[in-house]
């Protein structure tokens, strides 16, 4: 009996999602501050379109059709070829013919290299959301970290995404660019938001994991981390400088300070207001609250 290969990760989003794996591990996996691969000890491989397909006849025997959603992982399938994703998802639809969206992780990098053709062939063949991980749209930032990116393909790559028909989910790290950077690395990424108009924004607190390069940074000094309350500063600008109409910005992951989510740019004020609302509480009480908040991938 064929079993099917597990994913490393998947977006909180897709919680209950298929979850097919695609390639293994992570291609680019130079990113200072994500140890996600290394620490699972999964390397880059590329999976075989039989291995694939078998895989989502596996599932099928497993499961039914009884999924609404599948995710495609791991790290970044938009990097294979558009002949090869086309075809894993033409059977994925084919033998999950209930399925309403079927997303995946994708760097702009990845995006970037592929034509508008080329994806609005995968966008066709059913691949409807995409999850990338813009982190920050400063390019000092971006070269600290190892992003591979800049703020112009960010630019470009998402326009590219969206003129194909995906659905567009960027993420953004709170506290990326420590507390040198952290007024660059917040407008830099407004002005990336607000010219994209993702359809997601999605943030999260840059958590420093001990096997990661950036977590040698910072015991060398290289990289002074972002106090906790200045990831919520940084949270209060960023809303501050957007102006996306119609872009859901959720706050949706168990690692943020304060939950915040709304739908720009309606509901703008009111995030505002809340953020407001928890810097004017005592000290002490805000201090507790930090403490409280687990610090997870």
């Amino acid at each position: 009996m064929h079993i099917p290969e597990q994913l490393v990760i998947r977006p909180p989003s897709e919680a209950k999602s298929l979850l097919v794996r695609v390639v293994r591990g992570c291609h680019w996996n130079r990113c200072n501050f994500c140890g996600i691969y290394d620490l699972f000890g999964v390397p880059h491989s590329q999976r075989s379109l039989q291995e694939v397909l078998l895989d989502i006849d596996a599932l099928s025997q497993r499961y039914g059709d009884i999924f609404s959603t599948a995710f495609l992982g791991d790290a970044d399938p938009l990097n294979l070829d558009a002949g090869f994703l086309v075809a894993v998802l033409q059977h994925l639809r084919k033998t999950f013919p209930r399925l309403k969206r079927v997303t995946a992780y994708g760097r702009a990098s990845s995006l970037a290299k592929k034509s508008l053709e080329e994806l609005t062939a995968i966008r066709e063949a059913g691949l409807d959301r995409v999850h990338v991980g813009l982190e920050s749209g400063s390019d000092r930032v971006l070269k600290l970290q190892r992003k591979g990116t800049s703020h112009l393909q960010l630019v470009d790559a998402g326009k590219k995404a969206v003129a194909a028909g995906m659905e567009l989910s960027y993420y953004f790290l709170l506290g990326l660019g420590g507390r040198e950077l952290w007024e660059e690395h917040v407008s830099e990424s407004a002005k990336v938001f607000n010219e994209v108009k993702p359809h997601f924004i999605r943030v999260r607190r840059l958590f420093i994991h001990p096997m990661s390069r950036l977590s040698e940074k910072v015991g060398s000094g290289e990289f002074r981390e972002q106090t906790p309350e200045g990831t919520v500063i940084e949270l209060r600008r960023l809303i501050a400088g957007l102006d996306a109409e119609g872009v859901t910005f959720a706050c949706d992951h168990a690692n943020n300070y304060l939950p915040v989510f709304g739908r720009l740019n309606a509901e703008k004020g009111r995030m505002l207001d809340i953020i407001d609302s928890f810097l004017a509480l005592p000290e002490r009480q805000r201090i507790a609250h930090y403490e409280s908040i687990p610090s997870v991938i």
